[in-house]
């Protein structure tokens, strides 16, 4: 019984507040990456193994939780929690699911990743959605 919760209050279903560690390395939203001399870099566990796959370095946070949501994708299907639940994976799956497989389709989610990102920050530049300059 030492194992169990204490509930605080019988009508409180809500999630605890996230803890901030202040030595943690963690991002604070996204699943399977971390911050690591100033860039991101993603891995995950392997399903019932105490292994990790390496899944890359990259430049942003959400190019790394890109490569983790295709690798959760491979190893643990529809049971896997995404960061990005919205995006389509289903093209970029690797089609066995090898440690160098699932690197390669992890890489190839965050450039896509980059991509867009680059598409819609073009798109926000052009449209002039920045602050009107005073004459």
């Amino acid at each position: 019984m030492a194992n169990r919760r204490r509930r605080t209050s019988d009508n409180n279903n809500d999630p605890p507040p996230p803890t901030v560690c202040g030595s943690s390395t963690r991002h604070p939203v996204y699943h399977g990456i971390r911050n690591r001399a100033g860039k991101w870099v993603s891995e995950i566990r392997e399903p019932s193994k105490s292994s990790r796959i390496w899944l890359g370095t990259y430049r942003t946070p959400e190019m790394a939780a890109a490569a983790y949501d295709v690798a959760a994708l491979a190893l643990k299907g529809s049971y896997a929690i995404l960061n990005f639940p919205e995006s389509n994976y289903s093209s970029m799956l690797p089609k066995s699911p090898t440690s160098d497989d699932i690197r390669a389709a992890a890489a190839g989610a965050a450039a896509a990743r980059a991509r867009a990102n680059e598409v819609i920050s073009d798109a926000e530049d052009s449209s002039g959605g920045g602050n009107p300059v005073d004459k």
